[in-house]
């Protein structure tokens, strides 16, 4: 009789342990579905960037030696970007929006070249300078001026905005311009070309 109680008693036991070892599964199963696609983008990460060569901080007007895509309609070209100059403008020439929010503030324009090398041609709808980015020497992004329906006067008269008409056939190159602001006395350090969030993105030095 004593050995049946031990027996039950056993085969209780050992079910209540299977009965919480499986609820802590499934209930362990929803977090790593939630955190999964984390975990995976984050090797994901580690294996691209492992199998990369790291970039090379190019001087302004050096090609880029990786090509970047850009898509629209349908469309992929294939371009050679080429950071050419930085013109720097004065904390004054922003007073004529009246926004105390400016002050403290320099506009800078970025000259930035494209080049349609392979893919899909002629294209239209590139847009170069939405994958621009400026940074000051502690490598800290700044902002873009973004200005609705106006510039500031100051802007140099060869700046060209994206064109989104504008026709690409393959061996065309377009330089396109946007304003940026930079922190007084932290000048432009750094151009730089986002190639999604997993690549470093390209990178000149201002001279």
């Amino acid at each position: 009789m004593t050995e049946g109680i031990y027996v039950l008693t056993h085969t209780r036991a050992t079910t209540m342990r299977r009965s919480a070892r499986t609820a802590a599964i499934a209930l362990a199963a929803p977090l790593l579905a939630a955190c999964g696609p984390f975990a995976s983008q984050g090797d994901g990460a580690k294996a691209s960037k492992a199998s990369e060569a790291p970039v090379k901080t190019l001087r302004l007007g050096e090609p880029s030696t990786q090509t970047k895509e850009l898509t629209h309609d349908g469309k992929t070209g294939k371009f050679t970007i080429t950071a050419q100059r930085v013109v720097v403008g004065k904390a004054s020439d922003l007073d004529e929006l009246k926004d105390e929010k400016y002050k403290g503030w320099v506009p800078v324009w970025v000259y930035v070249n494209a080049k349609l090398v392979d893919g899909d041609a002629p294209m239209t709808g590139a847009m170069v300078m939405s994958d621009v980015g400026v940074r000051t020497a502690d490598d800290v992004p700044v902002t873009r001026l973004l200005m609705m329906g106006q510039d500031l006067t100051s802007k140099p008269a060869d700046c060209e905005d994206d064109a989104p008409a504008a026709e690409w056939k393959k061996g065309d190159d377009h330089t396109r311009c946007a304003s940026y602001l930079v922190p007084e006395g932290k000048p432009a350090a750094f151009v730089t070309f986002s190639r999604g969030y997993y690549k470093e993105p390209l990178k000149w030095a201002v001279q």
